[in-house]
């Protein structure tokens, strides 16, 4: 009877782990390098066309990256020659911007060393789908990170984060 458990076991872990294949997004990252940037983003997405990315007045759009379901972009606001009580002021105003609009309680989170404020909308767009943006301060720019998906998770989002260089 021991041996019959012991022969089911076995089988079990083989027929699972013959059951296992990667749909792991991650499984093949790429990497953007440009513009003063470097970031890895998941294996199953690709670039898209900067152009076609809005920036607000005075920012310029970095790179964006994604497929049919999620993407990230990323732009940056150039603060130098001003003093970081401004700049401070300034990343508050945008915070509580987003929070007006439904995104919920700023988490602060570290990119490249330094602190980021992210906020999740609460609530989908019209096309279903939910932002996350992040915001950050670091050598005389203001980075602004958004992540777009259909779920309000922010794993995909920190990861990237957690991959920027500036230069």
């Amino acid at each position: 009877m021991k041996r019959l458990i012991y022969i089911l076991a076995i089988l079990s872990l083989v027929v699972m782990a013959s059951g296992c294949t990667s749909s792991d997004q991650w499984a093949s990252n790429k990497t953007y390098s440009g513009d003063g940037i470097t970031f890895t983003y998941p294996g199953t997405w690709s670039v898209n066309d900067s152009e076609a990315v809005s920036t607000q007045s005075g920012s310029t759009s970095i790179a964006a990256v994604g497929n049919d379901d999620e993407g990230f972009a990323i732009g940056s606001i150039a603060v130098s020659g001003l003093d970081t009580e401004t700049v401070q002021q300034a990343t508050n105003q945008m915070v509580e911007e987003y929070q007006s609009q439904g995104y919920g309680t700023a988490k602060t989170i570290t990119v490249e060393g330094v602190n980021a404020s992210m906020l999740t909308s609460e609530e989908a767009d019209a096309s279903g789908l939910y932002s996350t943006v992040a915001i950050w301060v670091k050598d005389d720019k203001m980075y602004y990170a958004v992540y777009a998906s259909k779920t309000t998770s922010t794993e995909t989002m920190e990861k990237i984060l957690g991959t920027i260089e500036t230069t």
